[in-house]
This record gives structure tokens, C-alpha cells and sequence, in this order.
């Protein structure tokens, strides 16, 4: 086949697989349905809080919580908002800023900066999507309020929070804060979800445009940087010329103040990897943690992402071609992490960098495979800040995705009971771990 003719076959193809996926979505997933988040019951609210569900329900008669009652026994249920209101109140009781009341809310406190955490890898199949988007919702159900960056265009973790990105317009996606012409803000485009707590940036087919955008717009920047730089060399030979008046000087020299702002503003447009820690400064004050849901690769956002992060998650499938694969992907990453903090630091200064901390995950792991076993034990020998708790492979968390579910909204009578029992103490585990490694970069004991 020509290559005209393998576009044209893909064409076809992409026309009768989209048309598929359309008429099945608007059965199962309609764009005018809206996605819920379950009631929660008494032991679970109790325990998501902290306190036994005797407290709990007394607490909810204090502040007057209107709940609502469930099958025969007439059981009090919980939503999250409800819960979250009873969260700050028995945190202002117990005192704001004691350890009783960060642990009934945690949210972070004046001194504490915004937390970003980046799920990365460039193997497909690492289980990134699904482990940012279970982090996210087990960090809003703890009470943080958190922003949810999808960065991929196969937008998965869009999906999951409901929005089916065929029915998203580019101002409704993450490129239109990204995008050199008109951008909009972080604010503008980010969208509540069913899951209190939790506000997302969707992804969608236009995020793959700011791949071709940022090198653009970088050689651009190079060009007009070159031309400041040409500017500015003639200036200060012009301030060095002894005929110059005192009104002459000072307006020669505010021009050199103006192009050295455009200097530095231009350096920014050719440092594309900063476009996103800039445009969350917008956004800084509304959240505790940002979780970025990033692409399987090393590009330009993927760049943006781990640079705007300081706390980077390496998710690993233990096998062995995984394995060399992630070799291949920490090389890259030394390498192309290395080249752009030197550039930041020799052009704008120390301070545009972002201290981080990088862990790895094990995800999607038969814990009764041996061959995994040993694999893991090696990723442990030869690895630092590997986490202690792993990602278990299981059923449920396969199953929740099927429809469009993570398990910590899904209910557990339509699974197996051990099977998502064992998931869900899998996922909270790994999840505290990475929720720890946040505190402590808050400086919290």
C-alpha cells in the first residue's frame, strides 16, 4: 500500500471506530449524564474521620446534619460533604493548628506550599492513570482539597471523572491554559466533578497540539532573545559614552530596564517546560495537591509536568521488559532533567526551581507470581525510595474501570468481598505512603 492509501485506510478506520464509540457512549456514558458519588455508611464515614461512629452520629446532631437513612435497619448514611463538614468541625473544636486537628482535617496550612505529584513513566501499561486518579480521590476523601491535571491525550483519568473528552471543546481542555494565543487561566478551565474535593483540568485531542506548539514557539523565542540581547549590547555602549546628559542617560537607561523584562519574558517562552508551574501559580491558594496524570513518554509536557512537580512517582510493572525499558527512561530523564535545571539556573536564577522528591512504585503486581517476586526484590536491591507498599494486580480495580469506576467509589457488594477488600487495603496503603511523603514535605512530623 502507498502512503495515501494507508491514510485513507486509516481514515476509514478512525471514522467507523469513533462512530462506535459515540453510539456506545451516548447508551452508556450520555454527555448530558452526570456521574454521582456513592453515600457512604456509618463505619466507613467513622473511619474515613477518625473517630468511632458513636462520635460520629453524635457529632452530626451537634451540627445539625440532616442524614439520610438507608434500607430496613433504617442505617444513617453519609455524604462526603457531610462528612467534611463534620471533618472541620471536630478540627476547629480540637484547635486548628494542634496534631488532633490536623488529623481530623488536613488540609494544608498557611506555611505549607501547593503539593504537586506527578505519576511518570514513557511505558504504557505502568498503571500511571490508574494510580493518579485513585491518589487523587483517596486524598479528597481524607478532606484535601485537590485539582486533578490530565496531561494525556488518551485522557483516562478525564474518562474516569465522567468526562468523555469526544464531547470536550479546546476551551474546556488543559490546552487552552497552555496555549500561547489566548490562553486561559488554570481557574477558567478547571471543572467541578461529582467527587467533592476534586476539580480536574480535562485532556482531550487537542493537548497532543502543544507538542508542535512549545518547539515553535521556543525557536522563536531564541530568535527575538538573540535580537534583545544585540539591543541591549548596544546600549551599554551607548551609557558608556562620556557626552551623555543626565536626561539622555536615564532614558537610554529605562530602555535597557524595558528590553531586559522582555529578555527575561522571552527566555520564560523558550523555556516551554515552565509553562506549566506558571499557569498553577493562578491557582496556587484553591489547593492542597495537584495530581498530574502525565502521557507514557519523555515530551515536551511530560518535561512540563516533572519540572512543575516536587514530588515525582515512577510507576514500575515488575517485569523484566518493563524494567529495561524504565532504564532507558531514568537515562532520558537524568539527562534531559540535567540540561533544562542548568539552563534555568544560568538564564533566569536558582529560584524558578522546584526542590522534589522521586519514589518508585510498584503497580499491577501478582503478588503470587515468583518471577514478579524476584523482580521486585532486584527493583529493591538496585533502586532508593522504592515505596514499601505496592500496587497490587487485581480483579476489582480491573472490573471499577470497566465502568469508568475507581474502587474507592464503587460499592463493594458488586464485587467479591475479599477480592476488594484486598484491593482497596492495597490502594491505602500505597496511598498513605505517597500522602506521608507530602506531609513531610510540609515539614509536618
Amino acid at each position: 500500500m502507498t502512503i495515501s492509501e494507508i491514510s485513507k485506510q486509516v481514515a476509514e478506520d478512525y471514522n467507523s471506530l469513533a462512530a462506535t464509540i459515540e453510539a456506545t457512549s451516548s447508551i452508556h456514558f450520555p454527555p448530558q449524564a452526570k456521574k454521582s458519588l456513592r453515600l457512604f455508611s456509618a463505619s466507613e464515614a467513622a473511619n474515613l474521620v477518625g473517630v468511632t461512629t458513636r462520635y460520629l452520629a453524635m457529632t452530626a446532631e451537634e451540627i445539625n446534619l440532616e442524614l439520610i437513612r438507608h434500607g430496613k435497619a433504617n442505617s444513617r448514611n453519609y455524604s462526603l460533604s457531610q462528612i467534611n463538614q463534620i471533618r472541620k468541625h471536630l478540627a476547629v473544636k480540637a484547635g486548628w493548628e494542634t496534631e488532633k486537628g490536623f488529623s481530623y482535617d488536613p488540609v494544608r496550612r498557611e506555611n505549607e506550599g501547593l503539593a504537586v505529584v506527578a505519576a511518570v513513566n514513557f511505558k504504557g501499561g505502568s498503571a500511571k492513570s490508574t494510580t493518579s486518579a485513585h491518589f487523587a480521590q483517596y486524598a479528597a476523601l481524607k478532606g484535601y482539597r485537590v485539582l486533578m491535571l490530565d496531561l494525556d491525550p488518551q485522557a483516562s483519568a478525564s474518562s474516569i471523572f465522567g468526562k468523555v473528552p469526544e464531547y470536550l471543546e479546546e476551551d474546556e481542555s488543559l490546552y487552552a491554559a497552555l496555549r500561547y494565543d489566548n490562553p486561559l487561566s488554570l481557574s477558567e478551565v478547571a471543572q467541578k466533578t461529582y467527587f467533592e474535593n476534586i476539580d480536574l483540568v480535562p485532556s482531550g485531542r487537542w493537548v497532543s497540539d502543544w507538542e508542535y506548539d512549545a518547539p515553535r514557539v521556543a525557536t522563536e523565542a531564541k530568535l527575538i532573545e538573540r535580537q534583545i540581547a544585540e539591543e541591549l549590547e548596544q546600549i551599554n555602549i551607548r551609557l558608556k559614552s562620556p557626552n551623555l546628559n543626565n536626561d539622555q542617560f536615564e532614558k537610554i537607561q529605562a530602555t535597557q530596564q524595558e528590553l531586559a523584562k522582555q529578555l527575561t519574558a522571552s527566555t520564560v517562552e523558550k523555556f516551554y517546560f515552565m509553562r506549566l508551574q506558571m499557569a498553577l501559580t493562578d491557582v496556587a491558594d484553591d489547593y492542597d495537591i495537584v495530581v498530574c496524570d502525565t502521557a507514557p513518554n519523555l515530551g515536551y509536557l511530560s518535561n512540563a509536568a516533572i519540572f512543575a512537580a516536587n514530588h515525582l512517582l515512577v510507576t514500575i510493572h515488575p517485569h523484566w521488559l518493563d524494567c529495561e525499558s524504565m532504564a532507558q527512561y531514568l537515562a532520558s530523564f537524568q539527562q534531559h532533567q540535567s540540561d533544562l535545571e542548568n539552563a534555568v539556573r544560568r538564564s533566569l536564577g536558582a529560584e524558578y526551581l522546584t526542590d522534589k522528591t522521586l519514589h518508585y512504585l510498584v503497580t499491577r503486581h501478582d503478588t503470587t507470581s515468583a518471577p514478579e517476586a524476584q523482580v521486585v526484590a532486584m527493583l529493591r536491591s538496585q533502586l532508593s525510595n522504592v515505596l514499601t507498599n505496592v500496587l497490587v494486580r487485581s480483579s476489582a480495580i480491573t472490573e471499577a474501570g470497566t465502568y469508568q469506576q475507581t474502587v474507592y467509589e464503587a460499592e463493594r457488594a458488586k464485587f467479591n468481598g475479599k477480592t476488594y477488600d484486598r484491593a482497596a487495603e492495597s490502594l491505602n496503603a500505597v496511598n498513605a505512603e505517597i500522602e506521608a511523603i507530602i506531609q513531610k514535605g510540609w515539614g509536618r512530623s
